[in-house]
């Protein structure tokens, strides 16, 4: 297995894998702006985002979000996007795609990594329960929704 940070040149083996990420999540297949969506990330450098390839292919992926806290005075990373589809072992690999996001954040300073998942995506939880991610009993998580056509917002009803 091998871990490394998603550069332009992988654009074109990552966005099939994207597409398939989200129509996990029941959005619709839409090849070129994810293209144009993840270009803009990595050129822009918006976002960070890590690969894992076995055997020359593109097995999985963790994409984060740089934010910060102002109680915390210090940068903190959002983990976003997180898809294992194929390999042998697919916790090996989310455990070298989570380590590689641990680094990332550490080597940033960051105070911490945050997580959103649903709460029936219970092998995800597990996985992150398994990793060190403590589960916050303390707040609720609300968000506003700005757009009804917005197809990511469809994902949070």
């Amino acid at each position: 297995m091998d871990i490394r940070a998603c550069t332009i040149d992988d654009l074109e083996r990552l966005v099939p894998a994207f597409d398939k990420y989200r129509q996990f999540y029941r959005q619709e297949s839409q090849p070129e702006k994810i293209r144009e969506f993840l270009k803009s990330l990595i050129e822009q450098e918006k976002s960070k985002i890590f690969l894992s390839y076995e055997d020359g292919e593109l097995t999985g992926f963790v994409q984060l979000y740089p934010s910060y806290s102002s109680i915390g005075l210090a940068p903190i990373w959002i983990l976003n996007d997180f898809f294992i589809f194929g390999g042998s072992e697919r916790r090996e690999t989310a455990r070298g795609l989570l380590d590689a996001a641990k680094m990332l954040c550490e080597a940033s300073k960051a105070i911490r990594l945050e997580v959103t998942t649903r709460k029936e995506n219970h092998r995800l939880h597990s996985i992150y329960r398994d990793y060190g991610f403590e589960k916050d009993y303390k707040y609720d998580y609300y968000f506003l929704r700005l757009s009804k056509d917005v197809p990511a917002s469809n994902m949070l009803k």
